[in-house]
This record gives structure tokens, sequence and C-alpha cells, in this order.
């Protein structure tokens, strides 16, 4: 798609959004989109519409997600394999299979899905990329486990290394879940919510751990604007 718009309109019809509403604190959804497609498969022209939506959410997984924890399972449901979909774009299209993965966690009393590969190996959550700690190592899934490499997870990686914690991108096997001392998800909506239990087995001690609880407080007090931001992650919307 041909997006007729610059970086800088775009940034900027986001903080309309959020100040047009009212908002103190929003969820942003950028979204563009091919509008006049007919019923058919090839639209005439490529150039996309774009729209970006302002919302009050709330904690994506709960309200007592962020402190409490959340119980998941893996779901039956693989995620997309290599070559079908581009799964390292935010595209809506791949958002069936978190539907999937969803839909089938809720109905059987989880919060949340994990979805494993093609391989059988750990991929991400339904709207979620994963990270499991063990022996303080930070571990989680490489781009090549077909995951959206989202940004929350990049900044998390980025806040860990700063800390001071070991972070490695490689393959993992479901059953790391299970003998993991902690265990989190991060994600634009999600944040980063503990996991306090897979297949309705405890990780660690059955509650958010203490380096998941200290990556919060630096993610949040980041978001928030009350740490310093020296690389310049911040967009201030009454600027």
């Amino acid at each position: 798609m041909e997006i007729p718009f610059t970086l800088e309109q775009l940034t900027q019809a986001c903080k309309d959004a959020v100040k047009q509403n009212g908002f103190s604190d929003a969820y942003l959804r950028p979204f563009a989109f091919l509008g006049h497609v007919g019923l058919g498969i090839n639209p005439k022209s490529r150039v996309a519409d774009v729209t970006v939506a302002a919302m009050q959410w709330g904690a994506y997984l709960g309200e007592d997600s962020l402190a409490q924890g959340v119980d998941v399972c893996i779901s039956s449901w693989n995620r997309l394999a290599p070559n079908t979909m581009p799964t390292a774009a935010k595209a809506g299209g791949n958002y069936l299979s978190s539907q999937l993965i969803s839909g089938e966690a809720k109905r059987n009393g989880y919060v949340e899905g994990i979805a494993l590969d093609t391989n059988g190996l750990l991929s991400e959550g339904a709207g979620e990329n994963l990270f499991v700690i063990k022996n303080g190592v930070l571990y989680t899934p490489p781009t090549t486990a077909c995951i959206l490499p989202g940004l929350t997870r990049d900044t998390i990686m980025t806040l860990a290394k700063e800390r001071g914690f070991e972070v490695r991108e490689e393959a993992i096997a479901r059953e790391a879940l299970y003998l993991a001392d902690e265990f989190f998800m991060t994600g634009t909506a999600a944040e980063i919510v503990p996991v306090r239990s897979v297949d309705q087995i405890p990780v660690g001690q059955g509650a958010r751990g203490p380096i998941t609880e200290e990556l919060q407080a630096a993610y949040f007090a980041l978001v928030k604007g009350q740490s310093p931001d020296p690389r310049g992650w911040l967009e201030y919307v009454n600027d």
C-alpha cells in the first residue's frame, strides 16, 4: 500500500485524536486500509486511506492483571507458518489467528492463549510477545518464530539490558514455561503482564516475580514521563 501522508502528518493526527477527545490516558490505533475495493481482491488503486482512533481502554487483560498476573494455556492453534502471511507486519488479517487463539483460551476458562509455531516451539500470545526468565536471564522467541516484533518487546529488551540483565533471542521449547522462574507478556495494549500459571501449572511462586516487577516499574515510569527519556522515544501531545 502507498500511504499518502508523511510521518509528521500521521504523528500530528495521533496527537489531535487525543486532544480533541480530551483524553489524559488513551490507546491509539492508526489504521491504513484500501477503501474502494468493491467485492474483488484486486483494488484499482494501492493508495491507502488512513484513520486514527483514540479510546480509553484500561488494562487489556483485566484490572488486576498487572499486579496479580494471569492464567494462560497453550493453544491448539499454531501461529502462521513462514511464507503464508507476513507475520512481522501489524496487519489486520493476521488477527484472525489471534481471535482463534484467544477465543479458545477464554472458552476453557483462561485469560489468554499462547501459540506455538509450526515447529512446536514458542511463538507468541494472541496479542503479546513472550519473555521467559530463568536464573536471571530473559529469553524471548526470535523473529524466525513467526512473531510480530513488537515495539513494547523492543522497549523491554532495551530497558532490561540497561539494567544489566542478559537478554537472549532464541528458540524456546514449550516446557520452558513450566520450568520458568518468571514469565511475562508484552504488547501495545497488554503493556507488561505477568503470567502466574500455564496450563494450570504455577510459574515460579505463582505470582509476579521481582524482575518482572522491576521492568514494569521502569516501563511505566518511562511512558508516563516520570523518568528521563534519553532516547527521545516520547511524543508530547501538548508541545
